[in-house]
């Protein structure tokens, strides 16, 4: 990997424009990843949001199977064969939500966690020391004006020593916050890196675990019972198409009839009249 950048401690107390120029480069760079930081742990909420809410739902879908059973169809000869098989795929749901379940929390602890952790402990303390340093800058500066404004005058010297002193613990103190505030920033070029990619390693590895997991639970033992419920429905759609092609030719036999029939107070004994015929004769129609 390449090398981090770093602030130079030994520059700490000089504080020379180059180096306030230099800090300047990383506290835009901290702040930038603070709003990535947010921004990640938003769409890494989402995911794992997203599967406690499966968890619910397959709780749901496994209740809403067994209650297929308790609804008295008024057509429901006949289903118990699909009863069996809902309830039967009920288990199942609730298998695979043990899964599910297993995986939020995984993901809670092994994703979530992570960049909260960083964003809390390591950006959070970032910026407190950023603060405390301004706070030693701002004394320092105080203190160094007001010790530019004394007289040259020697009766001043008492009170010169005391400025003086003020602005050594000033200036200890500031050199104090600026090597904390320098060797946070440089620890967080490290630190940056194992926050990223530390969540993505948990929610990959807990999402492989969750398929292998599933994949060995029920390979085995769901295959032969898919494939009957698979022949099932075949048999039934293939009794559908047959019946669905028995109802269209009768419909079309019963819609080819005389239409006289939709007519009111139609007598079913009275002759049918072809209104086809081109053609007509009759007694009153031939001639001697």
């Amino acid at each position: 990997m390449p090398a981090v950048d770093k602030l130079r401690l030994e520059e700490a107390l000089q504080d020379s424009p180059q180096t306030r120029s230099l800090l300047s480069v990383f506290e835009e760079d901290a702040g930038t990843l603070t709003d990535y930081t947010n921004q990640l742990l938003q769409a890494m909420q989402r995911v794992y949001g997203a599967q406690n809410e499966m968890c619910l739902a397959t709780q749901q879908l496994s209740k809403q199977l067994l209650a297929y059973e308790k609804q008295n169809f008024a057509l429901g000869k006949g289903d118990e064969e699909m009863i069996s098989t809902l309830q039967y795929f009920s288990k199942v749901v609730d298998e695979l939500n043990v899964l599910h379940t297993e995986l939020a929390k995984q993901l809670a602890d092994t994703m979530v966690l992570p960049i909260v952790q960083f964003r809390e402990k390591d950006l959070t303390e970032v910026s407190t020391l950023k603060d405390l340093f301004g706070l030693a800058s701002n004394e320092h500066d105080v203190s160094m004006a007001k010790y530019s404004r004394l007289p040259k005058k020697r009766e001043n010297e008492k009170l010169k020593a005391e400025v003086a002193k003020e602005v050594a613990s000033a200036r200890r103190k500031q050199h104090l916050s600026s090597l904390q505030y320098y060797c946070a920033l440089n620890a967080l070029q490290y630190r940056k890196r194992v926050a990223m990619m530390e969540p993505m390693l948990g929610y990959t590895r807990s999402q492989i675990k969750f398929f292998k997991k599933g994949a060995e639970m029920f390979s085995k033992k769901m295959d032969s019972f898919l494939s009957s419920v698979s022949d099932m429905v075949h048999s039934v759609q293939e009794e559908l198409d047959t019946e669905a092609e028995a109802m269209r030719v009768s419909q079309q036999d019963l819609l080819s009839g005389n239409e006289s029939v939709y007519t009111p107070d139609f007598d079913v004994a009275s002759p049918v009249i072809n209104r086809n015929l081109i053609q007509k004769a009759g007694y009153l129609n031939l001639r001697k």
